[in-house]
């Protein structure tokens, strides 16, 4: 312990920090000071212009990290004001809170809006996922209740929202919004209620509200039988690439882009399987391939000096979205193009297709889950986990409906 006393004449003859030091301040441990009254950890810094402040370093009983904490500057703090808010602060730290989280959670709390906890709090963790921009849309039509307090939101503000847009008329398709597009608002201003719950204590509303009944969902998927037709109309196709991307879609599930944009390199033939490392949902996926859908990637061509998996026309292209493709077969099976009606069949229908016969032969809930990497399912993914086998054995069950395997001509 030094032997100099801290008084107010010591901090007035404090020298300002040489103008050529490599530091902005030099640090004087008060603390150290014979009869300080101070806890540990009550510094000085003292600049080169000769300004004074002080300042309580510690580590936060919460993230277990070094921190700090200003006390105000010298001399509009007196010795008796630093004791006294030190002290202060030490109790908070020595109680288990950390004095800093403690004052600009205050400050936030304050000010804190709809928008700004949407902008500031939940957009960095939905980056996460693929399909952030969505919620950014999504938040949009919750305009009206933006400025509202983030601890003052209620049900009312949430229903506010659902009959504005039950009243209001789509830009985009120039019709009344759909009920599930009604839907996915409400969703995300559920959510966002229940992130400010868990991280900043605001009252949890969201179980009060309750999403509106849905008529015009998709359903569309094919039958077993359809299925096989598919399979066999596809592996046919004129380009081969495409071909075997619609087989492999239809087989396993998976989302468009997320097949589609496979790199060869995603491929473990000896493990049989195929990687996704970035879901919609922002995780990483693994599909087991039957010895089926392995046949089918080996007769793609290996195209040079391209990555992909379904090589395109253009040179290191990957095939584009095969809407042609896709309606010219859908017709050679006498189904119509019908867009907007909630039977008609799309790329996304492979997903529909694959939960509907995996449930119609008996697969669980959580399985079909796991399959189909489903984020809405994700609460049944508590129960258990899958083994490898378990997984291999599921993925090849849409390989084993079909095999009465259609003729590969190619």
């Amino acid at each position: 312990m030094s032997t100099q006393r801290l008084t107010t004449a010591y901090l007035n003859n404090l020298k300002p920090n040489p103008a050529n030091a490599k530091s902005t301040d030099y640090e004087v441990n008060l603390s150290a000071m014979k009869d300080s009254g101070l806890p540990t950890g009550v510094r000085c810094l003292v600049g080169k212009s000769g300004n004074k402040r002080f300042l309580l370093r510690y580590i936060s009983p919460v993230t277990g990290k070094k921190a700090s904490i200003g006390l105000g500057k010298h001399p509009e703090t007196d010795l008796s004001t630093l004791r006294k808010l030190a002290k202060e602060y030490r109790q908070q730290i020595l109680d288990g809170h950390d004095p800093k989280i403690e004052r600009d959670t205050g400050k936030i709390d304050s000010s804190m809006t709809l928008e700004r906890f949407f902008n500031e709090v939940y957009l960095p963790l939905a980056k996460q996922k693929r399909s952030w921009k969505d919620d950014v849309a999504r938040f949009r039509h919750a305009k009206s209740i933006h400025q509202v307090s983030i601890h003052r939101l209620t049900a009312a503000h949430i229903i506010k929202i659902q009959m504005e847009m039950q009243e209001a008329i789509s830009e985009t398709t120039g019709k009344p919004y759909a009920v599930a597009s009604i839907n996915r608002v409400l969703a995300l201003l559920k959510t966002i209620n229940r992130q400010s719950y868990k991280l900043m204590d605001a009252p949890l509303i969201a179980s009060k509200v309750s999403l509106m009944k849905e008529d015009n969902v998709r359903t569309g998927y094919f039958s077993e039988v359809q299925l096989k037709e598919f399979i066999s109309h596809a592996m046919n196709h004129d380009d081969k690439s495409i071909g075997a991307y619609l087989a492999l879609l239809f087989l396993t599930g998976t989302r468009d882009k997320e097949m589609r944009l496979r790199l060869k390199s995603d491929i473990n033939w000896e493990e049989k399987t195929l990687t996704i490392p970035h879901t919609k949902n922002g995780s990483s996926h693994i599909i087991y391939l039957s010895d089926y859908m392995l046949d089918i990637l080996r007769m793609v061509p290996d195209v040079s000096n391209n990555p992909f998996l379904f090589p395109g026309r253009k040179r290191g292209k990957p095939i584009g979205q095969p809407r042609h493709a896709f309606k010219a077969i859908k017709a050679k099976m006498g189904l119509p193009e019908i867009p907007g009606d909630k039977a008609n069949m799309t790329l996304h229908s492979a997903r529909h297709t694959v939960g509907s016969l995996l449930a119609s032969n008996g697969v669980s809930l959580h399985d079909i889950a796991k399959q189909l990497n489903h984020a809405d399912l994700s609460s049944t993914r508590r129960y258990s986990k899958l083994t490898v086998g378990r997984r291999r054995e599921i993925g090849s069950y849409l390989s084993d409906m079909v095999t009465a395997k259609p003729e590969i001509r190619w």
